[in-house]
């Protein structure tokens, strides 16, 4: 768990698994081919496509493939999973796939 106002990166890429009025549900996805790292460098989100190329941003839509490149602050954490805002929304991560920053 993550107190809350704590700042954490995600590790890894994402897919979006669910989509309500409330939040987004990320889930962990596998980055690719060694080839695609150079494009998570910068800071902030990326859509990517399923081959870890960048697309224009359309939106938080169920299946879409999310790269996080920033520090994002904590805005609540259980067990399991972990709400941070990210550009005005708030997404939910799997604990396992975020590191506090300091």
């Amino acid at each position: 768990m993550f107190k809350s106002g704590t700042k954490v990166k995600t590790i890894g890429t994402f897919t979006v698994k669910e989509v309500t009025d409330d939040y987004i549900e990320m889930d962990s996805w596998e980055k690719g081919a060694e080839e695609s790292v150079s494009k998570y460098e910068s800071l902030g989100f990326a859509e990517l496509n399923v081959d870890g190329s960048e697309k224009d941003f359309d939106g938080f839509q169920k299946g879409d493939f999310f790269k996080f490149d920033g520090a994002y602050s904590v805005i609540e954490s259980n067990e399991l999973f972990t709400k941070l805002e990210v550009e005005g929304k708030e997404l939910y991560f799997p604990n396992h796939k975020l590191q506090e920053v300091g």
